[in-house]
Formats: structure tokens, sequence, C-alpha cells
């Protein structure tokens, strides 16, 4: 198991959270991973804006302090943390470029080349407040990497994993499902996963003809079939000549994508769930926002985003 070697942190200072830091641990200590930490550090409105909120916010304004005077005690805090990690025999160190926006991110992803983006969960209600895009939103469209959103539900071996797939996908969409299954392949190995596949499809369409064709888009069974394939392809389910665990792994749903993982996430109690990102914008997805967007608040585990070309196996 040879992916995901190098995997970056990017901490918020207005969402200070070890979240990130932790589950990377976790993956490091089952892929032997090397973590760089990144401290965001806003700008000085920004951080009067923050100010603001917490003191609209707060029942006792008196009580809040001053933000901008907290940022060393965070950065000593951030470095005690790293050092705690690395005695425990993982490879981890802070960046040593300086971070104060997503470009910052984006170029240290590039220059380290690394194989996947971890990021805590940001808190919503500032950042709709500020009427600016949270980091971790920013990351899901911006980032060239895949990206991990980390919440509060924690790992555990045999944890449920639900990944979202698309067995009519062509062209670009086609290479981001082949992606999705690696990633899930990688991912039911490293926590020893229970995996469940869903396919979201439309169904039959309504028709006046008596002897509509069966196209394989609204066929039940090709798809059902399609999820079959994959899991044998992958590895992704030791008893799958069991009709009873083929059954119960295998979901089929007339739904909107986001409306189905919400529900079938919180059915499972899912640990991950991973979907893929074509990175391409439109006005809808620009407006409404692409899948895990429109997911992300919806969850209460971790979500995995998949981009173009980063499967499990990069190296």
């Amino acid at each position: 198991m040879d992916s995901y070697k190098r995997l970056l942190v990017v901490i918020d200072e207005h969402d200070f959270s070890f979240r990130g830091i932790s589950r990377a641990a976790y993956m490091a200590n089952k892929s032997r991973a090397h973590i760089l930490v990144m401290l965001l550090e806003h700008s000085h409105f920004v951080t009067r804006l923050v100010e603001t909120f917490h003191h609209s916010q707060a029942s006792d304004p008196s009580k809040v302090g001053n933000l901008a005077q907290t940022i060393s005690a965070k950065r000593h805090c951030l470095a005690d943390f790293i050092q705690t990690v690395a005695q425990t025999g993982v490879a981890i160190s802070p960046a040593s470029t300086s971070c104060h926006c997503i470009d910052d991110v984006l170029q240290c992803c590039r220059d380290f080349q690394v194989d996947a983006v971890l990021i805590s969960a940001s808190t919503r209600q500032l950042w709709h407040w500020l009427a600016i895009k949270s980091l971790d939103v920013r990351l899901l469209k911006e980032s060239p990497r895949p990206v991990v959103i980390v919440k509060d539900h924690a790992w555990q071996p045999g944890g449920r994993i639900v990944s979202l797939v698309e067995p009519c996908a062509e062209g670009g969409q086609k290479s981001i499902n082949e992606a999705v299954l690696q990633t899930t392949e990688h991912f039911t190995q490293l926590l020893k996963g229970d995996c469940h596949l869903l396919d979201c499809y439309y169904g039959d369409s309504p028709s006046i003809s008596f002897q509509q064709p069966v196209m394989p888009e609204t066929d039940e069974q090709y798809h059902l079939c399609q999820l079959s394939l994959y899991s044998s392809r992958y590895h992704l389910l030791p008893n799958q000549s069991d009709r009873h665990v083929s059954a119960s792994h295998f979901h089929v749903i007339k739904a909107l994508p986001e409306d189905a993982i919400a529900k079938l996430a919180k059915q499972v109690d899912s640990e991950l769930v991973i979907v893929g990102d074509c990175g391409q914008s439109n006005l809808l997805s620009n407006m409404c926002g692409n899948i895990a967007e429109q997911v992300i608040d919806r969850i209460d585990c971790d979500l995995l985003v998949v981009k173009p070309h980063s499967s499990a196996v990069y190296h």
C-alpha cells in the first residue's frame, strides 16, 4: 500500500482544530506517510471581522479577547502538538513557508507534490456571517489534489465507507469513477473497512409508448451488475458470494446524489464518504455547488473528494 505518502494538513487560525492532524497521523501510522502542517493566518482585516462576529454572538462581549493577539499562542500550541505527535514515531513537520491565503496552500501542493490535503470542517455560521467562502469549501473546488474534510466522527477498524459511483459515466467522468473506485479500495484496506457502493440513477422516464426500449442508464439490474463487477475487480467485499452481503452493500437509488448520500451515511453510520469531482465549473455548480459542497453539512463523518488523475496509487 504505497499511496498517500505525502499529506498536507491545513489549519485555519479562525477554525483552530487539530482534528486534521489526528486523522493524518492515523493514516500515517498505517501507510508510513509524511505529514506537513500549514497554519493559515488571515489578514488583520478578516481578523477584525471575526472579532466582530464573536462579539455579536457572545452573551458577555467583555469576555471575548482580542483574536489578533492569540495567533502567537496558537503557533506555540500547534508546535507543541506537532512535537507530541512526532514523539509517537510519525513523520511530521511544520511547513517552512508562511500561509496567508488559499493560493499559498495550492502552491504548497504543487511544490511538495502532496498526495492529499486534510482540513477540519469549518464553522459554517462564522463564514456565512462574513459572506466569505470557508477554506474547506474553497479547497474542495480549487485543490488539484484529493481533499479530506475531517469531522468529529472517529475512524474505527471495520468502519463503514460509502462511495458514490457512476457506472454510466462517460469521458472525463469515467476516469473520475475509476479514481473513486481505486481510492475506495485503498481506504477499505487502510481502515479494514466495510464498503458500501452507492449508485444514483433516474429510472424509467414516462412514455406513451408501450414498447419503450430499456437503456442501461434506466435499468436497475444493469446498475446492480456493475456494482458487483466493481466489488470483484477492486476487492471491496470479502464475502461477495453471499447474496445477503451483496444486497446490503450495493445501493441503487432513484434520488439526487446529495440526498442519497446523506440518507445512507446516516443509515449505516459511516466513517467516510468518498465522492469524485471532475474539477469543471459551470453556472449551475457555481450557483448551487457541486455534490461535495451540497453534502458536506449533511453528513457527520469525514468527506473525501477525489480529483481527476488522483487515484489511490500514485507511485
